[in-house]
């Protein structure tokens, strides 16, 4: 049976009910409009920060707000590399949830800052697990959007007994198609050959594909940090030209990433704000990123995907529909492979967590805070 649902302006879309009633595995399809609300609850202080060391001697912060007698709930930032900002403690409700945040290895407040030496994919996980012992929680629900997800989906695969729900956002798997289609002319860069062509403006020619140019990329990064990274310097004055700027690996990497995570944000804005988060933030989130990307993200081929079986717990999965970045498909073979997973599709949004993103973050968190009442 086919219906017409009304949307705005007086559109119509053809719609099968079957699909709605009755999906063909665990899979929520979003078609109706978000109601109305502000996406994101007020600013809020924590009640509390700590540290503590990691096996390797990395040092990692962490920070908890929100309803300490409530259920917890631990954000994991993306990037790699990006860190935990006071926005993250917005997307849950204080007074129904204990909200976690913490930075990981070689970024944010965490230390030391930019280092590559026992930074894998395991070392995180047992990172996270160290925390959970040190907040002496037997179990919690994790948050995950873009290297966030693949993090929470890796911890979850390793420890299943330790989770009340998973949710992630923006899904990558890192495989290597994943990685190789986001800098790839015959993937994204052929979206955006303009942005493409900014980022590989000096690359040799023999390093201009996928994985050769991830590999290059991030030689010139640690050859540039090591001579002090002489063209940021200016970041933060506006009278620098970006073309200086951008004689910076390090800040063209980032500057293609928000590109294609935004959409339709100019190179003015996206300077902007790399200017307000600084060299520091801008090293670790790039650094970092074409560490991780470079070795496949510290996973085998195929390894969260065939490892989603021991996905046991609750779990959602939110997609927007025009990510660039990490492309709907990851999500989609991720909801049919775990047994218990819900795909909740935002449409008209890309990679950043954008208005439409929150809202259905913030709806869902508050159906599961009623759901444990």
């Amino acid at each position: 049976m086919l219906f017409f649902r009304r949307l705005a302006r007086n559109q119509r879309i053809l719609v099968s009910k079957e699909r709605i009633l009755f999906p063909t595995f665990n899979t929520q399809i979003r078609s109706r409009r978000m109601p109305l609300m502000t996406p994101l609850f007020p600013a809020l202080e924590p009640y509390a920060s700590a540290t503590f060391f990691s096996a390797e001697g990395y040092r990692i912060f962490y920070e908890c707000s929100g309803n300490a007698q409530s259920p917890t709930v631990l954000f994991i930032h993306g990037g790699p590399g990006s860190g935990a900002s006071a926005r993250h403690r917005r997307y849950f409700n204080p007074g129904k949830w204990n909200i976690v945040l913490f930075d990981q290895r070689g970024c944010g407040r965490s230390t030391p800052l930019f280092e590559l030496e026992s930074n894998t994919l395991t070392a995180q996980i047992d990172d996270m697990e160290r925390l959970r012992e040190e907040l002496g929680l037997e179990r919690w629900t994790l948050f995950g959007p873009s290297w966030g997800a693949t993090l929470a989906l890796a911890y979850a695969q390793a420890y299943p007994e330790r989770m009340d729900t998973l949710v992630v956002e923006g899904v990558l798997l890192g495989e290597r198609e994943e990685i190789d289609w986001f800098h790839d002319c015959a993937g994204a860069g052929g979206i955006w050959p303009d942005a493409q062509h900014r980022l590989m403006m000096d690359t040799p020619e023999a390093f201009r594909r996928p994985p050769a140019f991830r590999q290059w990329a991030l030689e010139r990064m640690r050859e540039e940090f090591a001579e002090g990274r002489p063209h940021l310097e200016g970041l933060e004055d506006p009278d620098t030209p970006i073309e200086s700027l951008r004689q910076s690996m390090i800040y063209r990497w980032s500057e293609y990433e928000e590109t294609l995570a935004w959409l339709d944000k100019s190179p003015e804005d996206i300077r902007e704000d790399f200017a307000e988060r600084g060299r520091d933030w801008l090293t670790g989130h790039s650094l970092l990123e074409a560490w991780y990307f470079s070795h496949d993200c510290f996973l085998e081929p195929g390894q969260l995907l065939r490892d989603a079986h021991r996905l046991t717990m609750p779990m959602h999965v939110i997609q927007s529909r025009y990510d660039l970045v990490c492309p709907g498909r990851a999500a989609y073979r991720l909801a049919e492979a775990a047994p218990d997973a819900r795909l909740h599709w935002v449409e008209r949004s890309g990679h950043i967590m954008t208005a439409p993103v929150h809202r259905e973050v913030r709806t869902l968190f508050e159906a599961l805070a009623a759901s444990r009442r």
